[in-house]
């Protein structure tokens, strides 16, 4: 088991969709804007579409993102479960701290669905220090698994690809543009790279998850964690694409557990990746 950092919002990402729409308004909460680190740039009172919040969730890589997105559709969770309709106002559903502790509730359930057996989140965000020392884990093969999920999602795959986007957000009555950019070298320098999140604390380390689709009908995904320096993890995800290119009229599928017990990390880790072909 690992630190993930921010590859976490690819959960968050997903079990988001499952609450709300594209056009569904998130706000953002004193508590999201003040989570500190990655940052879209979000002010208390700010207010977007959610199809905005998810770029600045997935290309910023934005805690105040991932927190707001996660009180959103934490009300709408606690709503359902206490079977009455939206609660609106803060307080009646246990404030901030209550709905984004209903989402990541629903977080260890999706993990739990997608068959992610050595995984575990604390918060939507995956910092992983002071306050947020909550005992998260994760690891190569069950991100792998959880991208591969995102990308199911039209709404999610059409927003964790940018390289760059503008967001609009409503602040003190007028529309502010807050321009977002991706942290992934892969985007628009690795043929075929078209999903792409990063991530880093001094726990994980640097780390990065993507996809590749170059229209030949086969779809990888590269997972590297704890990579040695930032610039490396890219290099790490190319050579894992070569090598799953290099070797794809090889590869068999399904691959059994006997075909990768005794493979070095990044070719477990390759493996995964050339299994995962169908789909969008």
């Amino acid at each position: 088991a690992a630190q993930i950092a921010s590859l976490t919002k690819i959960m968050t990402a997903i079990v988001a969709a499952d609450w709300l729409d594209a056009s569904t308004m998130i706000e953002v909460t004193p508590e999201a804007a003040s989570v500190g680190e990655s940052s879209a740039g979000l002010a208390q009172g700010d207010s977007m579409t959610f199809d905005d919040a998810l770029k600045a969730l997935l290309t910023a890589s934005g805690n105040d993102a991932a927190s707001a997105i996660a009180q959103a559709a934490g009300a709408r969770i606690v709503a359902q479960a206490a079977g009455a309709a939206i609660l609106g106002g803060r307080g009646q559903d246990g404030g901030a701290a209550a709905r984004e502790a209903a989402f990541v509730e629903a977080m260890n359930a999706k993990a739990a669905e997608l068959g992610l057996e050595n995984s575990f989140f604390a918060n939507p965000h995956g910092l992983d220090f002071d306050a947020f020392a909550q005992g998260q884990y994760s690891c190569a093969a069950d991100v792998a698994t959880m991208l591969r999920a995102a990308m199911q999602i039209d709404l999610v795959r059409a927003n964790i690809g940018f390289s760059q986007a503008d967001i609009t957000v409503q602040r003190d009555g007028a529309p502010v543009t807050l321009a977002l950019e991706n942290t992934d070298a892969l985007l628009g320098s690795y043929p075929g790279a078209c999903a792409a999140k990063t991530g880093y604390t001094l726990a994980a380390g640097p780390c990065a998850a993507s996809a590749v689709n170059r229209g030949d009908g086969h779809k990888y995904y590269a997972v590297v964690l704890g990579s040695s320096s930032k610039p490396q993890r890219f290099v790490d995800s190319a050579a894992l694409y070569d090598w799953a290119y290099a070797n794809r009229s090889s590869l068999r599928a399904p691959i059994a557990d006997e075909d990768i017990a005794g493979l070095a990390w990044g070719e477990r880790v390759a493996f995964t990746v050339a299994w995962f072909m169908e789909g969008w």
